[in-house]
């Protein structure tokens, strides 16, 4: 239990730490900003991972057992989280989390015409569904703070963003991005998406079982 307190701990610590404007600036100044958004990304999933792994070793406690269906729920849910995620992180979004440094055009954004978050949407999706399914307690700690994290993690990013920009620009940005939600989506955000699936394909057969011990699906010998 020790391990996965300071694992959380460090996760949360090091992803609120650069929210700091001072401490953002003195990154990107030091490392410049590719290799700043690069560097945080590999941080943060090694954190991630540690994070995982140290939940996996903590004692079981029971805290209920999850009916048949939640074990669908993940199933289900994943493929768009996956989607949000890397079509999110591959589409330009000075609104939100993004690794794409190309120009925004609030005429096609993307993903990003329907929700200014889709990065932290997807995670969040993430955690929230793998909660019903999961019924012991160092889970549900997990993916609650995640879950907590990652929505609570909007209104930080929308304050940040407004402070950077101005509000009059921040706003008007909004919503010219809404007001291009019609538009077909630019060839980034479709890679991203097709990407998002390929990796979910990849999880549901293979990866989640390798990394987690355990197949999300019956079939392969995943449920209880």
């Amino acid at each position: 239990m020790t391990e996965f307190l300071i694992a959380l701990g460090v996760f949360l610590a090091a992803h609120v730490g650069p929210t700091v404007p001072a401490v953002r600036r003195a990154l990107v100044r030091r490392l410049g900003e590719p290799r700043y958004l690069g560097l945080y990304t590999i941080v943060s999933t090694a954190l991630l991972v540690w994070l995982i792994v140290a939940a996996l070793g903590v004692p079981y406690v029971h805290l209920w057992t999850p009916p048949p269906w939640a074990y669908w729920i993940p199933v289900v849910v994943m493929p768009v989280a996956f989607v949000l995620l890397c079509a999110g992180l591959a589409a330009p979004n000075p609104l939100s989390i993004s690794l794409s440094r190309a120009p925004f055009d609030p005429n096609r954004p993307g993903l990003a015409g329907w929700m200014r978050h889709p990065v932290l949407w997807g995670f969040g999706l993430w955690s929230l569904c793998h909660m019903p399914a999961n019924g012991a307690a160092a889970p549900v700690v997990l993916f609650g703070v995640l879950t907590l994290f990652a929505f609570g993690g909007m209104l930080m990013v929308d304050r940040k963003r407004r402070r950077a920009m101005g509000a009059d620009t921040w706003h008007a940005l909004d919503r010219a991005r809404r007001a291009g939600r019609a538009a077909w989506p630019p060839g980034s955000a479709i890679a991203g998406a097709a990407m998002g699936l390929g990796l979910y394909l990849v999880f549901l057969v293979w990866a989640h079982r390798a990394l987690v011990g355990l197949s999300p699906m019956p079939l392969w010998g995943g449920w209880p």
